[in-house]
Formats: structure tokens, sequence, C-alpha cells
């Protein structure tokens, strides 16, 4: 595992330190970007991130030359998996899903998320995960733990797995990837409504879109959040 870590005590938002490194031409793939605080994280569309002391927020530059730009969409499942996976090895009854396209949940309550960047042909990879509080509506993982886990307990375990699994994805492709995330797919099987479009979740397609199977048996894609 190559990892390059740099940690700060407070950044406005480790992905835009990631681009930063990237545009002074200082990073290379597996750097870090680890932040104790965020002053304005971000998400997907965005959104903000509620990023206090006592949680996991950091950014991994990662350099996919060897595959199309049009599969780099894929990497939100891959790094789910792998976060998913170190999650399991700290404790193996966390009831842990995977929610489409980029959410990590305990009992259907978000405790982590992804974000995912492309700049030009890197890609930086940004992960959040409650650790000891979180906002409303959410819940963290101390919540379930006998023995409160620190960043340093939980940043390691994610860091290999997500590591590893990204390597998978590069030697073996999207597939069995695929079929990993959605052994943990958040409401799979479930009826759902998107962008106003009604139907059965049924899978995600190979660019990562929310297939939904409607009562006429036709399937839509979803590519965003409705």
């Amino acid at each position: 595992m190559k990892l390059s870590i740099h940690h700060y005590s407070e950044v406005d938002s480790t992905q835009t330190v990631a681009k930063h490194y990237l545009l002074e031409g200082d990073a290379d793939e597996g750097t870090v970007i680890l932040a104790d605080e965020q002053l304005s994280g971000s998400g997907r569309f965005g959104k903000s991130w509620d990023s206090p002391i006592g949680g996991l927020y950091c950014s991994l530059i990662l350099k996919p030359h060897n595959k199309p730009i049009a599969n780099y969409s894929q990497l939100a499942f891959v790094i789910a998996v792998g976060i998913q996976k170190a999650l399991h090895s700290l404790l193996p009854a966390l009831p842990l899903t995977l929610k489409w396209p980029n959410d990590i949940l305990i009992n259907a309550k978000k405790v982590g998320g992804i974000l995912i960047e492309i700049e030009g042909k890197d890609v930086i990879i940004g992960m959040g995960i409650n650790i000891d509080s979180h906002p409303e509506g959410s819940t963290h993982l101390n919540e379930y733990f006998y023995t409160p886990q620190t960043i340093d307990d939980v940043l390691k375990p994610v860091l290999k797995s997500v590591w590893e699994t990204y390597q998978d994805w590069i030697r073996d492709g999207f597939e069995p990837l695929q079929t990993k995330w959605l052994k943990h797919a958040h409401q799979l099987g479930k009826a759902l409504e998107r962008d106003g479009i009604k139907g059965r979740f049924i899978g995600i397609s190979t660019e990562g879109a929310m297939l939904l199977e409607n009562e006429s048996g036709e399937i839509q894609k979803i590519t965003k959040l409705g």
C-alpha cells in the first residue's frame, strides 16, 4: 500500500487541498489529505457536510490512467465496498448497508459518504465517516461500539481496504465489485421513486446508474438523486 498521508488540523475542505496538490504537480497516486476538522466540507451537488472534530475526513488522490474516464463513475461503488469491508472488520455485527449512489448507512441512517471529483485524468475521492457525533437524522460509529473507536482506529483499516478494493477494480474490472455492492444495497428489490420515475430497484448499470423496473417490465436508468 503506497499511501502518503498529509495531516492538517483544520482546512476548508480536504478536496480543495487535494486539488491544490494536483495543480502544483505535487501529488503521486495514493496521496491522502486528512483533516481533523473541515470548515466547508461538501458532498454531492455542493451540499454541505458537517465536519466537526471527532470525525474522519480525508481525500485520496487516484490516477487510474489505464481506465476510460467514462468508467470513473464506478469508483463511488468501488470505494463504498472498500469502506463497508473495513467497518465490517471492526465490528462484524454492524448493520451496514450501501445507499445509491454514495452513502454508507447503519440501521438505515447515514454514517458516511463519498464524493468523487474528476480532475483531468485524475480522481479525488472524498470520504467522510461520523465517529463521535452526527448531524440530526444521521448516526455515528461509536453508538455501536463498546470500546470507542478513535480516528486512527478507523482510518487505518479504511485506507487499507479502499486501496485494496481499488486495486481489485484496476485488475478485475467493475463486475465483481458491482456484485459485492449489490449484496449490501439499501432498498434493493423495493419500490422507489426517483426523478418522478416509479419502479422496483433491481440493480445498477455498469456506469453506476440506478435501474428501476416499472409495472410493465420496462427498465429505466436513474443517473442522479431525485
